[in-house]
């Protein structure tokens, strides 16, 4: 575990991508960069269907963020970027023919349409079932915890962390991880979430948080890295009373 400094260093307002923007996690978290003040470039697979984004203030453009020629021109100029894509909107009833190289293709894509300097903020929306739990297996390795139909997704996302070592480049990357009861309804018990380094504990990677619990914990550690280069988990108070919490914006600041 590592202490989260409360000061944020932004003295600007930033440019922010946001690939996958359309998606509940992705919509959350660009949501929550608007409120804070901040350039947000929602990147869409199709902008007809995503049309509304620009209700919430956000500027779209379109392109297959497995395509480093498409994504060029749309991250040239970002500072900061989400990486909150998934090749699906629901779980497929097969997963014949998918290409568990998905994330790998768009890590590699990202790294080469990006600035090499100043370096770039590259958080990337994890998956639970790839965290490494204390008892020493991987979520995905308990049967009890990840639907073994869905290993093909799990592996996908398991190639990201090797992928951002080899490709990374420059680039300031973490892998932000969210918890299995990733939902639209905050925690119960109402705290903020935590910042723990894996490996983490069942009860913490099978906790509940809301998506706006974590569209804050990513957009603090834009404004702030506090980590870099690693994969953490996002994890309710509740869950670990021994984790260091995530700075909630101040109140009545851009993010209240």
């Amino acid at each position: 575990m590592e202490n989260i400094d409360t000061e944020r260093t932004v003295s600007a307002p930033l440019r922010v991508a946001v690939l996958g923007a359309g998606g509940r996690v992705g919509r959350a978290v660009s949501r929550e960069f608007v409120a804070r003040g901040h350039a947000v470039l929602g990147v869409v697979r199709d902008e007809r269907r995503h049309a509304g984004l620009r209700e919430l203030g956000l500027d779209l453009a379109e392109a297959d963020v497995t395509r480093g020629a498409d994504l060029v021109g749309v991250l040239g100029t970002a500072d900061v970027v989400v990486l909150a894509v998934t090749p699906f909107t629901a779980p497929p009833p097969t997963f014949d023919g998918f290409d568990e190289a998905y994330y790998e293709h768009v890590v590699r894509a990202v790294a080469g349409a990006t600035r090499p300097e100043p370096p770039v903020r590259l958080l990337t929306i994890g998956l639970f079932a790839t965290l490494p739990l204390t008892a020493g297996a991987r979520v995905m390795d308990d049967a009890d915890l990840f639907p073994p139909p869905l290993l093909p997704f799990a592996r996908a996302h398991d190639r990201v962390l090797p992928a951002l070592r080899r490709h990374g480049g420059a680039l300031d990357w973490l892998i932000v991880t969210p918890p299995a009861g990733l939902g639209p309804e905050a925690a119960a018990d109402g705290r903020g979430p935590v910042l723990a380094r894996p490996p983490v504990g069942r009860d913490q990677a099978t906790g509940a948080l809301g998506h706006d619990q974590f569209a804050r914990a990513v957009a603090d550690q834009a404004e702030n890295p506090t980590f870099h280069r690693a994969q953490v988990a996002v994890v309710p108070a509740s869950a670990s009373a021994s984790a260091s919490p995530v700075r909630s914006p101040d109140p009545g600041g851009p993010g209240a």
